[in-house]
């Protein structure tokens, strides 16, 4: 019993010392998001003549494009870095996505972002605290990592589900989503049509550094710049308003 018991120690400590925890790498995020959902937003029986609904029979069902997050245990850096659409879709409906850099200060606890609006604004301060749920059972797996799901309200109404895995031991993620023991790796935000799915994972993180060539700007002028820029869109805009600005303060 004793060499048995032994035996069994002497197998956990070898499983244990062969368990390697990432620290450092870059993957790459497919964002998936349904356009013609997103569209819908603007249907009313009003609709300028059929305008909204025209655009929303030319545009695919979905967008699909890829970002990449480089990471280490003090910083990561989220950006646009392809698509796979074969159809571009108009800028005003993007919002310039394909320009926003988040950079998140994991050592000091904050965040510089570049955001393009009608200009390029840089917005920084202290990462903002999300109050996630863990559901320890629910799981799946994502890029060959077992993940664990969790939940979470932002902007007073907006769900966010997410899955994280604890063999990447840094507490980040896409955009500024951060906060779990351990990556984030998947997330669904079904009121912006959008899920973001790990697909690959590179352990060389490259250079990770903050954007600098923009103007600064507050999170109050980022909002006004934001309303400002809607009353171009037409009577609908307002409408849009909304999610445009849970996009851009994610």
């Amino acid at each position: 019993m004793k060499k048995l018991l032994l035996l069994c120690s002497l197998v956990m400590v070898l499983d244990a010392a062969a368990q390697k925890f990432i620290t450092s790498g870059t993957i790459e995020y497919e964002v998936r998001k349904n356009q013609k959902k997103e569209m819908s937003r603007f249907d009313t029986d009003e609709d300028d003549n059929g305008f909204w609904a025209q655009i929303k029979d030319k545009i695919p069902q979905f967008s699909l494009n890829y970002y990449t997050y480089q990471f280490n245990e003090e910083a990561g850096l989220y950006k646009f870095t392809r698509t796979a659409d074969k159809q571009k879709i108009p800028m005003w409906f993007s919002r310039g996505q394909e320009d926003n850099i988040w950079y998140n200060n994991y050592a000091g606890n904050t965040f510089t972002n570049l955001k393009v609006i009608d200009d390029n604004y840089l917005i920084s301060g202290p990462l903002k605290a999300i109050n996630w749920k863990i559901s320890p059972n629910d799981q799946r797996i994502i890029a060959g990592f077992n993940c664990r799901k969790a939940t979470a309200v932002l902007f007073d109404s907006v769900y966010v589900f997410a899955y994280y895995t604890d063999e990447i031991t840094v507490s980040g993620g896409p955009m500024g989503l951060h906060g779990l023991p351990g990556m984030i790796l998947g997330v669904t935000i079904p009121r912006l049509y959008t899920s973001w799915v790990a697909t690959s994972l590179a352990l060389n993180a490259g250079t990770i550094a903050p954007p600098s060539k923009g103007k600064k700007k507050t999170d109050a002028e980022i909002m006004q710049a934001l309303a400002d820029l809607s009353k171009s869109w037409g009577k609908d805009g307002a409408k849009y308003l909304q999610p445009t600005i849970w996009q851009t303060f994610l």
